[in-house]
């Protein structure tokens, strides 16, 4: 309960301290702020923007920058023409530019093209918060963007040149493993793009997971579920399928004390958690999921399909150094849970510096340094 009142204390802060920033158009940019937010109104993609404030008063301080906000729906259409004019801001040396959800392409070019217009000066980093690895606006990002910030990555670029079934790679493995008929699609990127990717933060950096990984490191006792695997199924056909799979390979368990069916409130989710010695994270929509950071968090032993093809920030995906992999097709999945509920010894282990990589990074400042670095 203490977590989760530390998270909505930092999660108001955060909004407030949003709302603070934040200006209504382009014309009203403080003559102050150097760097420019423009975001939009999505609890993922607060994740994204929430290392900005936490690390604020470093940013400020030791490197000089002071942000403003500006909504990325005000910067479409034909009347935000009007309301932002052609004035223009010099100071301004940096605009990260984050899209609202499923904003089409030509919505897009208009707001970067207003940004581009009004911070002459001023470099542009897209800020790609979904959760597929596929880049679908690459192609109309590049000519206004030096830099692509990602929240996970291939570990190989050459990855992103492969058509798939369906728009994703999770898409087309599970589709062809169903045999659901979609339709094959390539997200082409353009030549040089891969100097322009770089790695951003993911869950673990956000109001809801900070305040864990800054307290101390849980231990393995008073750990009386075996396993947390509460999994939601309802979505697109392959999305389904997949899930599906993943809740069946859980029900096949026997004499196991498992937290699976239904949904709980997030703070008697985070109860559960702390009492459980493993966790099982299939994929969502990305690979990437709030519960591999929830697992690392509470000191449960992660249990994934194998993240050995991306690349995140942390390194939080080391095999038996901080998560179990799983084969995709969960073929091996129950031994690996009765393997690591009877191997203590390595349950601790694991955890620990599953927990520590995390902890480290944030109090590290490391990522202050990164945006920093993006900024001059």
């Amino acid at each position: 309960m203490q977590a989760h009142l530390k998270f909505l204390r930092r999660k108001l802060a955060h909004r407030a301290g949003s709302w603070l920033n934040r200006v209504s158009s382009i014309a009203n940019t403080p003559l102050s702020a150097n760097v420019v937010l423009t975001t939009t109104r999505h609890e993922l993609a607060e994740t994204q923007l929430y290392p900005f404030h936490f690390y604020r008063d470093v940013l400020a301080q030791k490197h000089g920058l002071r942000y403003t906000q500006i909504e990325v729906e005000s910067l479409v259409g034909p009347e935000a023409g009007h309301l932002h004019g052609t004035e223009q801001h010099k100071q301004v040396k940096r605009v990260f530019f984050q899209p609202a959800f499923e904003m089409p392409p030509e919505q897009a070019v208009q707001a970067l093209q207003r940004l581009a217009h009004a911070y002459p000066n001023a470099k542009i980093a897209y800020l790609d918060w979904y959760a597929p690895l596929h880049i679908r606006p690459a192609l109309y990002a590049d000519p206004y963007i030096d830099i692509y910030v990602k929240k996970q990555t291939y570990a190989n670029f050459a990855e992103y040149s492969k058509p798939t079934l369906g728009d994703t790679n999770l898409n087309d493995y599970y589709a062809k493993r169903h045999g659901l008929p979609d339709a094959p699609q390539q997200f082409t990127l353009p030549p040089g793009f891969e100097h322009k990717l770089r790695l951003g933060s993911n869950f673990g950096l956000s109001a809801l997971m900070v305040d864990w990984f800054l307290g101390a490191s849980p231990t393995q006792s008073n750990r009386d579920i075996d396993l947390h695997a509460r999994i939601a199924v309802n979505g697109v056909p392959w999305y389904q399928v997949m899930r599906q799979e993943a809740k069946d390979a859980v029900q096949k368990l026997s004499n196991l004390n498992i937290a699976s069916e239904g949904r709980v409130r997030r703070h008697q989710f985070f109860a559960e958690m702390v009492r459980s010695k493993l966790c099982f994270s299939p994929f969502g929509y990305g690979e990437v999921c709030w519960r591999d950071y929830e697992a690392h968090a509470t000191g449960a032993l992660l249990l994934k399909p194998d993240m050995s093809h991306l690349r995140v920030l942390p390194d939080i995906f080391v095999p038996y150094e901080t998560y179990v992999p799983l084969q995709w097709d969960l073929s091996d999945f129950a031994d690996k849970v009765a393997e690591y509920l009877q191997d203590h010894t390595a349950r601790a282990k694991i955890t620990a510096q599953a927990f520590e990589v995390n902890s480290a990074w944030i109090k590290s400042r490391e990522y202050a340094a990164t945006i920093a670095a993006w900024c001059s």
